[in-house]
């Protein structure tokens, strides 16, 4: 009730609110209780080893059974969509090469011994088409990809076709200037499963590669000014949409941060731990809205 009522203030004001869909659901999920039929399982969904993670990830979750939410022309899907259409305009795709294909592991075994389903690659680019492409059909909300990763060529080519919104890391796009962004994306500093901006200038090749790019001397702690700068770039890409975490801003002061850098980050991917989905903003709602200079200076970094 409270989504819905905040969705209506946001439409009054010419703002589009953007929530998230997350790509798989929990073992022990109201949907998985009571509509098992969707589901596959004999197998748990992950990732295989990347240069993220050297093991893999195995996230536990089942898989789909497509063969039957086809069978029932998506209805399950339908009604997902439809109910996160009364909070959003617009909704984030969870791991969007999934829909492609996605890593399948055997509950008992490690995610370095899974496999990419479906197992024969030349199926996965019109998989994914057909399935995002029927989420264009049954939903008004515009669907926004997390295509992050080790990304096959494919899906970019697919998402633009569909005209699906990618997103662009800039901390990942340092060989491209801020203009030359593909349009039809997305950027951001950082996301949840990221250390924000200001813990990752701390080490990190990447930042050096930025300081150099903007003649600056590369420091281990980023300057206000520096900061702003880097807020105001991620808001003027060629990109359609600019969406930062709020703790980005918040950067700007340490009134309004965690002392430990660290203590900002939200989750660490392929990891269980008592912090992962556990941060809080420091200062109280009304001490936020109130703070006269960070109005100031997101006003300067929007303009």
């Amino acid at each position: 009730t409270q989504l819905e009522k905040v969705k209506d203030y946001a439409e009054k004001k010419n703002i589009l609110m953007k929530g998230d869909i997350p790509i798989l659901v929990s073992p022990n999920s109201a949907d998985v209780w009571h509509d098992r039929e969707n589901f596959d399982f004999t197998h748990v969904a992950g990732t295989p080893p990347d240069e993220f993670n050297q093991w893999g990830q195995k996230w536990n979750f089942p898989l789909f059974n497509w063969k039957y939410i086809e069978k029932t022309d998506y209805a399950w899907w339908k009604r997902r969509l439809n109910v996160a259409s009364s909070y959003y305009h617009i909704y984030r795709v969870d791991h969007v090469v999934g829909f492609f294909r996605i890593w399948s592991i055997l509950p008992k075994d490690n995610p370095m011994l899974g496999k990419f389903l479906p197992r024969d690659p030349k199926k996965w680019p019109l998989h994914g088409k057909k399935r995002l492409s029927k989420f264009l059909e049954i939903s008004t909300m515009l669907p926004l990809a997390e295509d992050l990763g080790l990304i096959p060529n494919f899906v970019y080519t697919t998402l633009k076709d569909l005209g699906i919104c990618g997103t662009k890391i800039m901390r990942w796009q340092l060989n491209k200037e801020i203009h030359h962004y593909e349009p039809i994306s997305m950027t951001s500093l950082s996301t949840h499963d990221l250390p924000l901006t200001e813990d990752w200038w701390k080490n990190s090749i990447e930042a050096k590669a930025y300081a150099k790019r903007k003649n600056w001397k590369y420091s281990f702690v980023l300057s206000f000014e520096q900061k702003k700068e880097i807020l105001w770039e991620s808001h003027h890409t060629s990109s359609l949409f600019h969406i930062n975490l709020l703790p980005e801003y918040f950067s700007l002061f340490p009134d309004l941060v965690w002392p430990n850098p660290e203590d900002q980050r939200i989750n660490t991917p392929g990891t269980l731990s008592h912090k992962n989905w556990t941060y809080r903003f420091k200062q109280y709602l009304e001490e936020i809205i109130d703070h006269k200079d960070l109005k100031k200076a997101i006003q300067e970094i929007l303009d």
